[in-house]
């Protein structure tokens, strides 16, 4: 078992090079930014070296982020499958699970479509909005007032959520997506 202070350290230190690298910095660009050494800040991204309050302050504002949210403790939440309500008001074969999402403005949801069924047609989504459909099991054609575009299991698509679309299944057997409108 890893102890809590060796653990809060890695975190830390994850959480460190993971906005070093989202920012394009360099290890060394990093370091003079916060007033550190290089192998003092390798030391603290790999998690084998506490840092003090100020140095956690400095590279706070090296990165451009809050010091809490490099030092809060990592949160799993949690929603069991029953806690998941199921819908089917959106045509005839067609069930729907609303995921919770991580973001606001962002939804998950998982779709299963009986054999030959499709959804009701979907209205546009606000202005700017982008969708991305993973093909879980089986085939889903993506109906547009212009094209039906197929994807298989294990396929993957991206299209703006701005124009008014539908899912089918045209196929003999069930199938299953999952959607994150964004």
């Amino acid at each position: 078992m890893v102890k809590e202070e060796d653990l809060g350290a890695r975190v830390f230190g994850a959480r460190i090079r993971a906005r070093r690298k989202f920012n394009n910095l360099t290890l060394n660009e990093l370091a003079v930014r916060a007033g550190l050494s290089r192998a003092a800040l390798s030391k603290i991204e790999r998690g084998e070296q506490d840092t003090s309050v100020s140095n956690a302050m400095g590279l706070s504002r090296a990165l451009g982020v809050d010091v809490g949210e490099l030092l809060a403790a990592p949160e799993v939440t949690i929603t069991r499958s029953d806690a998941i309500p199921t819908s089917s008001t959106f045509g005839k074969g067609v069930w729907r699970r609303d995921l919770p999402s991580a973001f606001e403005n962002m939804d998950v949801v998982h779709y299963r479509l009986d054999p030959r069924s499709e959804t009701s047609a979907f209205a546009a989504h606000r202005s700017g909005s982008r969708e991305s459909f993973f093909v879980l099991k089986g085939s889903i054609e993506i109906v547009t007032i212009d094209r039906r575009t197929t994807l298989h299991t294990g396929d993957c698509a991206q299209a703006p959520g701005d124009v008014p679309h539908q899912l089918a299944n045209p196929n003999d057997e069930p199938a299953e997506l999952m959607l994150i409108i964004i």
